[in-house]
């Protein structure tokens, strides 16, 4: 094998490479796209549903109750399941949480907002039982 030869093959090869990242970078902006219409259209379905405080639907958003006024009221059931489920993502326990409160050095980001969300609200009993 010659000197040309392998030249030949470092150019052969680093085209197939910029070839393969072109169609990677097609393939994530296509997906990035579709999730972006996706988004979109999501918006603006939320948007449409959008009522005001006498029940009739809201033209714009400037007519419509403030998002801040919403209250969403679950059963202590429905809380302690939904704070299994957030300990069960993070991969944590509450004592644990509780643990990492107590010091002051959350493990993540989204340990330090749940904390902030559920801290001292739980029942550790009925988070056990079930």
């Amino acid at each position: 094998m010659n000197v040309d030869d392998i030249v030949a093959e470092k150019i052969a090869a680093a085209r197939a490479k910029a070839e393969a990242n072109k169609r990677r970078r097609a393939a994530l902006a296509a997906n990035r796209q579709r999730g972006l219409a996706l988004r979109h259209a999501a918006k603006l379905r939320r948007q449409a549903s959008i009522r005001t405080t006498d029940g009739t639907a809201a033209d714009n958003l400037s007519a419509a109750n403030d998002p801040d006024d919403v209250v969403i009221e679950v059963t202590e059931a429905e809380f302690h399941a939904s704070v299994r489920t957030s300990l069960a993502r993070l991969g944590l326990t509450y004592a644990e949480l509780e643990d990492q409160a107590r010091r002051r050095d959350f493990t993540s980001a989204q340990a330090h907002s749940l904390w902030t969300s559920i801290g001292g609200t739980v029942n550790t009993e009925l988070l056990e039982e079930q």
